[in-house]
């Protein structure tokens, strides 16, 4: 019950920020930012069900600009930049036989460039590329037992399943994503977007369909900063006026492979604990977006099925971002 509480006390909170800041709304002038940068954090431990498994956390720096281009079909051109980390564990971090490790261990650190191309029709296409490693030179280990050793667990009694882990081995992938807004591109109330992704390469291959809907104050596309899309330049329009808006995105995911369970593609010794992968996977998004002027805050909560063969369970976690633009 007090864990009850204290989710009501903290949703009524960002509630009433979300609700002041946008009250300032009208007396700011929209503004051109260029650059933008934003730290993203997943963790199960946000949703305050005591749960630790899986992909159990994640943290990414992005950093976006805005590109000017040549081509009149181009509304703006946002390239971005990613270094992060992700850490997959087993069902929970209180076992203690081998026996109990039900999905592989692992971090996958990665670098990741990615270009965004807004078009007519509130519309984009997105390209990346992304390179990686999974295992040991992930540095998963030292990062999950540094911040166990800050909120005093430990490390030596918990921290042993990282002997069982994958065997490094660095990777390549190509991404690609569209979407495109199926009501009209100027500021709604409702907007509904069906986005494809997909991902061939050595460390992650497959192909996902989602459909976003988003419900309260949305800019177009290329000016919303759910796309990463708010910084903008002297030849393109900044936003109108701050977002906010509440969003579900439900996404089935086909996948071929996934290193972070499978193992290395070219490695005969993946490691001594690997599992085959679910071939669909669905996942439920649903968050909250605001943005105003110079900053924006999402929050969001996943749940997922179940990604490898061997999982006992499937998956809650919660995910924020935070971003600041600048010039």
């Amino acid at each position: 019950m007090p864990g009850c509480l204290l989710k009501i006390k903290v949703a009524c909170l960002i509630v009433s920020l979300l609700l002041f800041f946008s009250s300032k709304e009208q007396s700011i002038s929209p503004k051109n930012f260029l650059k933008q940068l934003s730290v993203i954090t997943d963790n199960d431990r946000y949703l305050m069900q005591g749960r630790d498994r899986y992909y159990t956390n994640g943290l990414m720096i992005n950093y976006s600009r805005v590109h000017p281009s040549k081509n009149a079909a181009i509304l703006k051109q946002v390239s971005q930049y990613e270094l992060g980390q992700k850490i997959f564990t087993p069902f929970s971090r209180k076992i203690d036989s081998v026996s109990q490790i039900d999905r592989p261990v692992t971090g996958y650190l990665y670098a990741h460039y990615s270009q965004s191309r807004f078009i007519a029709r509130n519309q984009f296409y997105e390209w990346g590329i992304s390179v990686g490693t999974i295992g040991k030179a992930s540095l998963g280990k030292a990062m999950q037992n540094s911040f166990h050793k800050i909120i005093d667990i430990n490390s030596n009694r918990w921290g042993w399943i990282w002997d069982h882990q994958l065997k490094s081995e660095p990777g390549i992938n190509l991404q690609g994503r569209y979407a495109r807004g199926l009501l009209n591109d100027k500021t709604s109330f409702l907007q509904i977007t069906p986005v494809t992704q997909a991902t061939v390469g050595t460390s992650f291959t497959n192909l996902s369909q989602g459909l976003l809907v988003q419900i309260g104050k949305i800019n177009p596309l290329h000016q919303s900063a759910y796309w990463n899309a708010s910084v903008t330049d002297k030849q393109t329009t900044a936003p109108a006026r701050a977002e906010l808006f509440f969003y579900y995105h439900p996404e089935i995911k086909y996948q071929l492979y996934n290193a972070t369970a499978q193992g290395g593609l070219f490695r005969k010794d993946k490691g001594p604990i690997t599992s085959s992968i679910e071939p669909f996977v669905v996942m439920h998004q649903v968050g909250a977006l605001f943005t105003l002027n110079r900053y924006t805050l999402k929050s969001a909560l996943i749940l997922q099925s179940k990604e490898t063969s061997s999982q006992r369970f499937t998956h809650n976690y919660g995910s924020l971002q935070m971003s600041y633009r600048f010039n």
